[in-house]
This record gives structure tokens, sequence and C-alpha cells, in this order.
């Protein structure tokens, strides 16, 4: 064991962890699983072994066909779009159109709709910076309820 893997220290969740109690039965499987994660690493670097050729092979390949993607984009460019629907080929440059809307825009010149369609958010990076310089009170935040928590759960499994 190097000596970064030493220094690097497991995370401990017993603050936020929901009925810690290490029952066997969830030890038992995180054994299997860590048992089948090992085989299939094994598994892989066989494969990898035995494959360096074909590996080989498919990443030149790969290369190809980036090459010629590249080509079609410039011929596209250069000569046009193509398509053939029934041989499912497509050499194409579309449109698409990517709406962004301005409230400040639209309070001038739509005012009476403002209310309707324009909502007022927290900048919630900002409000993290006036918690940690100490100007605002989180607790304080929590009692008027400008910010409220809710448990939610996820899962660990490594």
């Amino acid at each position: 064991m190097t000596t970064e893997a030493k220094e690097k220290k497991a995370p401990d969740y017993s603050e936020s962890a929901e009925n810690l109690c290490n029952p066997s039965e969830v030890y038992e499987l995180l054994v299997r699983l860590h048992g089948e994660q090992v085989s299939l690493e094994g598994q892989r670097e066989k494969l990898r072994a035995e494959n360096e050729n074909l590996i080989a092979q498919i990443e030149l390949t790969e290369q190809v066909i980036a090459g010629l993607q590249k080509d079609i984009r410039e011929a596209i460019e250069t000569y046009g779009s193509f398509q053939d629907t029934e041989l499912g080929y497509y050499g194409i440059k579309y449109r698409r159109m990517i709406k962004s809307y301005h409230a400040e825009a639209f309070n001038t010149y739509f005012s009476k709709f403002a209310s309707a369609v324009v909502e007022e958010t927290i900048n919630v990076k900002a409000l993290e910076g006036l918690i940690k310089g100490k100007l605002i009170d989180e607790t304080e935040l929590k009692q008027r309820n400008v910010i409220t928590e809710e448990t939610q759960f996820a899962f660990v499994i490594r």
C-alpha cells in the first residue's frame, strides 16, 4: 500500500446514515459485491491482454471514422446537405432555434403580465457567502422559513 493510499481516509457517514447498525446481512452482501467487482476487473484485464491487436484495430477505425465525419461536415458546408431516407444516410446541416427570455424587456413592454410570468429567485451562492461571512445567521433564515430542509435518502454502495 502506498503512502498516498494510507493517507486517504475512508468517508465516515456516522452523522448522516439512517439506522446505522451494521447488520451482518448487509455486510455479507457487500463482501459478495466486492468479490464480484475484483473478479470483473480481472476479467477485463484478461480480455484486454488477449485482444490487444483487436483493440488497436478498433482505435484505428475510430480515428478513420472521426476523419470521415470531419470531411463530411466540410463537404456539407461546400456542397450542401444530403439525405437518403431509404438507406438512412444523412449528411445534414440543420438549424434549430434556441429561445432566451429576458425579464427586463418583458417588464418594459408587457408590464401588465409581468407578475404572471416573471419570478424572483434567491442567488444561493450569494446567500451562502453572506452566511459564511457571518452577515446573516442560517438559524434565523430557517426560523423565518427562508430556508427549509427536507430529508432525502440516497445509497452509497461501493
